[in-house]
């Protein structure tokens, strides 16, 4: 399951808009690779050394429900409620029988079959109407950020001074049918940490300050700890060879891509379909309007909603490209710890046979020299061995790479292509009555990947020329 882009590129630009509220720069750093928050975490250190600035972000999976469960857990979160409807993904009361009669062709006819989820997101704040609205609002985007394509009713509850939305969330997703899966434990771990992670954002940036502790301190030491591990590796150890990490890194990334684009084509479709909407509702309007028929006003109102909806579509739109361009830019990283890590291989081996060489020609005597050459000749082959894998590593990759910047394996520098479908993503943006300025970093970051793109065939160059050498 992946990140999804509803309403994304709206809390981007809230975050941003924030900064003239806090009064700080909105700046970003790396961190392992990853890019984080440096506004976050300056004001998070105070929660890390256990003092009070801000809260800790609590979303809660509560339990894993089967259809009678899912009913019982929608009638129970209305007991409490303000109003006796649900609301849906959409945003629309709802009645819990006119749900399950909506579900139920999701739900599976096996007794023990999980098909739902309970979940709670929760504040520490007095339950007053800003705060309910920021709630609502930082629930819903996470919950698109999180589980695009996927339907879910929700309820808010304001007693105990501590509001918070209970969610029930059909677990089959509408575009795939497929029922929300995890490979491993550390899947699901890093999945809620996200979760937890957007919710804090999303508060933060409406002027709730929440944080996810877990993201700054377990998250930032387990990925510590891998990249340590593949760091010092012993010459006997057995571990996974560090091409081969860095490869599957590269694989899940491409992935990534891919559903981002495929996100894009369904966007752009009901694009479309809101255009023709607008376009008949706005010939309807100015006949109404000329007749002085009053139910043009009621057609204004219509016009609003399409146009509202089909400029939030732009907005998503845009905001998958951005998500876009930080995953390129993550697998050119990659890609060049590759090239780096080949090179020092390729360096390695001939150092070795240099002194295999050394060695022959000096004529050995002593028990300890045989000893000492054989053991440089087993280094020299396990070298072989994990160069010709990161080679062909490299090879993959590269291919990957041509991929990812133009959509089949063709020159790398026509990369150009692409700034031009930028420029067009930018007139989309124009058209959607939004703003522009933050769309035009997109020609500096794909300018960016040009001159890595150049370095990245220079070095790929200097491989073959070494990899040649050692062969001779």
């Amino acid at each position: 399951m992946k990140k999804s882009f509803s309403d994304y590129w709206e809390e981007i630009q809230k975050i941003k808009k924030a900064s003239s509220v806090i009064k700080d720069n909105y700046k970003r750093n790396k961190v392992f690779n990853n890019f984080v928050n440096s506004y976050s975490i300056k004001h998070n250190i105070n929660n890390i050394n256990q003092t009070t600035y801000s809260k800790q972000a609590v979303v809660k999976l509560c339990s894993n429900l089967s259809k009678d469960g899912a009913k019982r857990a929608m009638d129970y979160i209305l007991n409490s409620a303000d109003t006796p409807y649900l609301i849906n993904e959409k945003g629309e009361e709802i009645l819990t029988e006119d749900v399950i009669k909506d579900w139920k062709m999701d739900f599976s006819n096996q007794e023990n079959a999980k098909d739902a989820w309970h979940l709670i997101f929760s504040i520490k704040e007095n339950p007053t109407e800003k705060n309910l609205e920021i709630l609502k609002k930082s629930v819903k985007e996470t919950m698109d950020n999180n589980f695009f394509g996927y339907k879910y009713v929700m309820a808010i509850h304001t007693h105990q001074n501590n509001p918070h939305i209970h969610i029930v969330l059909n677990k089959r997703n509408i575009l795939t049918k497929k029922k929300i899966h995890f490979n491993t434990k550390d899947d699901i771990k890093d999945f809620w940490n996200d979760v937890r992670s957007n919710f804090s954002m999303s508060l933060s940036s409406k002027g709730l300050h929440y944080h996810n502790q877990a993201s700054y301190e377990k998250d930032l030491d387990r990925k510590y700890q891998k990249i340590k591990s593949t760091l010092y590796l012993d010459e006997s150890d057995t571990k996974k060879d560090l091409s081969d990490i860095i490869l599957n890194i590269i694989r899940k990334e491409s992935k990534k891509l891919e559903n981002k684009k495929s996100k894009i084509d369904i966007l752009n479709n009901e694009s479309l379909e809101l255009k023709k909407k607008r376009l008949d509702l706005i010939n309807l309007f100015n006949q109404y309007k000329k007749k002085n028929n009053k139910k043009y006003f009621k057609l204004g109102k219509k016009l609003k909603k399409v146009s509202d909806d089909l400029n939030k579509i732009d907005l998503q739109i845009l905001s998958e490209i951005k998500e876009i361009q930080k995953i390129n830019e993550k697998i050119s990283l990659l890609n060049k710890e590759l090239d780096r890590y080949n090179y020092q291989n390729i360096v390695d081996v001939k150092n070795l046979r240099n002194f295999v060489d050394f060695m022959r020609k000096n004529k050995l005597a002593t028990k300890s020299d045989y000893d000492l050459l054989e053991k440089v000749k087993l280094s020299i082959l396990k070298n072989d061995i994990n160069l010709d894998k990161g080679l062909k590593n490299t090879m993959e990759t590269n291919t990957i790479l041509t991929k990812l910047f133009n959509g089949k394996k063709e020159s790398i520098f026509k990369i150009e292509k692409k700034i031009n479908n930028i420029n067009d993503y930018i007139e989309i943006l124009k058209q959607s009555n939004a703003e522009v300025k933050e769309y035009e970093n997109y020609l500096k970051i794909l300018e960016k990947n040009k001159e890595f793109l150049k370095d990245y065939a220079k070095n790929r160059l200097n491989n073959l020329k070494l990899s040649i050498s050692k062969n001779m």
